[in-house]
């Protein structure tokens, strides 16, 4: 079996940043009826801001009113070898009205589809990165 061991280094606030904006598909963390929640969702960046899509009357649109959530995006190997996240901590508004042409001009889509009528909004507060490279490997018998 062959062991493959990496070294795990910080990013820089700019490498965050570039891979944030970069992608598409991310994931939201928030809590909802006292319990913790991790849901996929399409984004964009804008400026200072990370822009998503929910439900109206859904979970992400009740829990992201005004609060704290965390956003991470990734891309790691299958055997966990090597690869990078990035995760952000801020606070999140709906949109609202006078907002939308504004979110509808950034064209995010939404995966899940067209009933997601309400845009999210999370301004970057805390952002922060790590990359794990490939060290060495190592030959163990089992």
């Amino acid at each position: 079996m062959v062991t493959v061991t990496g070294r795990l280094s910080s990013m820089s606030n700019d490498e965050c940043r570039e891979l944030l904006r970069d992608g598409r598909i991310g994931r939201v963390s928030v809590t909802y009826d006292a319990l913790p929640v991790i849901a996929p969702v399409n984004y964009v960046v804008d400026g200072n801001t990370i822009v998503f899509r929910t439900r109206r009357d859904g979970m992400l649109a009740s829990a992201c009113n005004e609060t704290v959530i965390a956003f991470e995006i990734d891309d790691l190997s299958p055997d966990g070898s090597y690869g990078w996240s990035v995760n952000v901590v801020g606070v999140a508004s709906l949109l609202g009205p006078s907002d939308d042409l504004r979110a509808l001009s950034l064209g995010l889509v939404s995966a899940a589809g067209d009933d997601r009528e309400q845009f999210v909004r999370l301004r970057m507060g805390l952002v922060s990165g790590r990359r794990i490279t490939p060290m060495d490997s190592v030959v163990s018998h089992v």
